[in-house]
Order: structure tokens, then sequence, then C-alpha cells
């Protein structure tokens, strides 16, 4: 039988699903809501082609500790797509582009409660693309679809999770990868469908996920405030942004309901072998006209990745690395002690046979009016977070260090 990633590491990438000519893997969910998968042992004839394109177990490093070969910050041209954008349209202005050229795209979409990628050549399509997704993205077949479009002769733009475009790298035949721009979104981890789920059973009336932030108010380099928009079985879109905290967007921010891997996130580089890494420019100083529109930080990994940004209708703006980096630790560190902490080992009970009040105690941090009964939970709370925010300082430190001395 092969050897695949276990609970523990696997990242829900697919990429072995994908590889299987005899369908015997297939995706299955864990009790903590994540996806993982399970192999048919009577269908599976040991070929190991699961075990060649899974990037945890073939070997393959995803990048290097040094700095990424050019850092900006930037913003699309194009006030229509910057704006749909969750920080600054980087990806809606690529994105455009390469279908300009006569390729297609793939992105993740919200089809009702479900985070999953499509691949399109349609320009309409990239506005259900912008904007973040704070949830399990589910890749299924993607890696074939843009296979067979690659041997077509098109030009292919993949735009995902780190650990996707790890996947990806490892299922595309190395003669077809020319025509594959491949960009990874900086990843704050991958929360657990089961908040949404959770979510919907006590709002009981919703049809759909508009958007988890947008920038009706702006966008912020510090203090942004997420908010989270659905669509009732009516049409009706409500915005929960003044009703204080919810599950789905602060149990994502709690780093609490996160896969196992992502608490020691393999593909967590400073350079990568993507083209390029995209995502917010938080704690920028430098372009304050810039910010209520949206700062992005794009760093650069490929000359392939650095003549597609010219040519995209994004103006850029060289930086220090270190201004992406330092407030961004997770673009290079993919270490947490948060795996450790009772909330997260006991969050597959806890979401399942939890009260949804507890619930938003616990995963959402609403103790501002929490009673006596939970002033310890609420002491143990703030010495935890502060000692998981000291062990990442730490852990920054020495990984830059590292890296200047590179």
């Amino acid at each position: 039988m092969p050897t695949l990633a276990t609970h523990t590491t696997c990242t829900g990438c697919m990429g072995c699903l994908n590889a299987c000519p005899k369908g015997a893997i297939e995706k299955k969910v864990y009790p903590d809501g994540h996806f993982g998968i399970r192999v048919l042992k009577d269908a599976c004839v040991e070929c190991g082609m699961c075990e060649r394109v899974c990037p945890i177990v073939n070997g393959i490093s995803y990048g290097c500790l040094k700095r990424p070969k050019h850092t900006f910050a930037a913003w699309a041209e194009d006030e229509i797509v910057r704006r749909r954008g969750a920080t600054a349209g980087i990806f809606g202005a690529l994105a455009l582009k390469l279908i300009r050229d006569g390729g297609c795209v793939a992105g993740v979409v919200m089809e009702g409660l479900d985070c999953r990628y499509i691949l399109t050549d349609r320009p309409e399509e990239i506005a259900r693309m912008q904007g973040s997704k704070y949830t399990a993205s589910q890749p299924e077949f993607i890696y074939k679809e843009i296979t067979v479009e690659l041997r077509k002769g098109r030009p292919v733009l993949f735009c995902g999770l780190p650990c996707h475009v790890a996947a990806l790298l490892s299922y595309v035949p190395k003669q077809l990868q020319e025509r594959l721009l491949m960009v990874d979104i900086i990843c704050g981890g991958v929360s657990s469908p089961l908040l949404i789920k959770r979510y919907v059973e006590e709002k009981r009336d919703v049809a759909s996920i508009e958007s988890f932030r947008n920038k009706e108010e702006g966008w912020r380099p510090t203090g942004y405030r997420y908010n989270l928009k659905y669509i009732t079985s009516e049409g009706k879109i409500v915005a929960t942004a003044d009703e204080g905290r919810n599950l789905v967007t602060d149990g994502f921010a709690c780093e609490l309901t996160d896969r196992l891997s992502c608490y020691n996130c393999r593909m967590a580089f400073p350079s990568r072998k993507s083209d390029m890494t995209i995502g917010d420019l938080w704690g920028d100083r430098d372009f304050p006209g810039q910010h209520r529109d949206g700062l992005s930080s794009v760093l650069i990994h490929s000359e392939k990745g650095m003549e597609f940004l010219k040519d995209a209708g994004i103006h850029i703006e060289p930086i220090d690395a270190e201004k992406a980096l330092i407030p961004n630790s997770r673009i290079f560190n993919g270490r947490s002690i948060k795996r450790y902490f009772p909330e997260r080992l006991w969050l597959a009970r806890g979401l399942r046979n939890l009260k949804y009040p507890a619930l938003m105690k616990i995963y959402a941090g609403d103790l501002r009016s929490a009673g006596v009964f939970w002033w310890p939970f609420a002491a143990y709370r703030l010495l935890s977070f502060r000692l998981a925010e000291f062990v990442r300082k730490w852990q920054n430190r020495r990984l830059l260090h590292e890296m200047n001395n590179e």
C-alpha cells in the first residue's frame, strides 16, 4: 500500500486523488471537519503515482530560507478590478491579462456554502474568484483539468494555497510547466468548514456566503476588521460587522481550528517554487495614500512571474523584503504552538457537541460579556495567546537572522 501523508501532516491538496489512475483514492472528512483521503485497498495496484505527487512524502522542497528575488508594494491600476479585490486586485489584474492572452484561470469561488476551485476563460467569472475565502477550498480534480488545457497549448494561471501549488507542480509534467503561471497566497491557515456549518445552524437562514471581508469602510494596514456577508434564502444580503464577533471569521483568526498540518506548514518560505506570492501588505507606513483602496505585497520568485507582473496593469513599487515579511510572518514561519492548546486538541468534540454561545466564547473570543464562570478561561486565553505570540516572535527573529546570513 502507498505511504502517504498522515492525518497530522496531510494538507488536503488532493494531489493523490488526481494522480491515481484506478480511482483507488477518495476524499473523506475527519471528525474536526477537515478534508483528508482514504485509500481503497481493493482497488489500489500500488503503482506509486500518488506518492510521487504528494508534496509531503515525495521529498521535494517547496522553497528555501532566502530573500525573494523581488518584493513590491502593488495595486491594480484598473479601479474596478482593485475595488473588487480583497486587498488591491492583484489576482484580478493577472487573471484578466491571461484570459486576454488566450488562456484560462483556476481559482476558488463560493458556491453556496462550499469553497471550490473552478477553471474558466470567461472574464465575468474572475469577479467571483476575487476576495478572500476563510474556509477550506476543495481542489477536487482541478489539476487534471489544468493539465488538459496545458496539453492543448493554452496558458493557465493557477492561484491558490501554497500546498495546492506544490501539488500542482508535482502533478503537471515538467515540459508543460512553461505555460503555467503559479501564484500562491500568503496563507493564514485553513480553518475548519464546521465553523460555517455551526454558524448556519445558529442563523438558520443562510443560503450562501457573499463575502468574508470587504473594503466598504476602506482597507487599513493595521486594525483591519472583517465583515462577513451572507445571502438569505430570499436573496437578501446581510452584513454582520455591526453584530460584533462571528464564529466564521473570528474562528479563522484565532488559529485554533486550523488543519493539523497548518501548525507545521512545510510550504512557508520567503523564496518559493511558485512564480509569485501575493497578500496584504500589513503594517505599511510608506504608501498612506493607497491604504483606503488596498495595498498588496507581491513577492516574485521567477523571471516568468516578473515579466507577467510588469505587463498586467499593476502599479509596483520596490520595497525591502523585511517590510513585507516582518508584519506577516506566516510567509516564512509555518510553526505555531497553538497546535497543543486544549481548544485545538478538543476541537472535534467542541464543534460537534458544545452549544453555540460556548463556541463563540472559546473559538470567536467573545468574552466581553462573559459571566463569572468564564473569568478563569478569559485569564487563560490572555496568557496562552501572549505565550504563543512570544514564541512566534522568537522564531521569527531566528529565521530572519538565518535568512539574512544566507
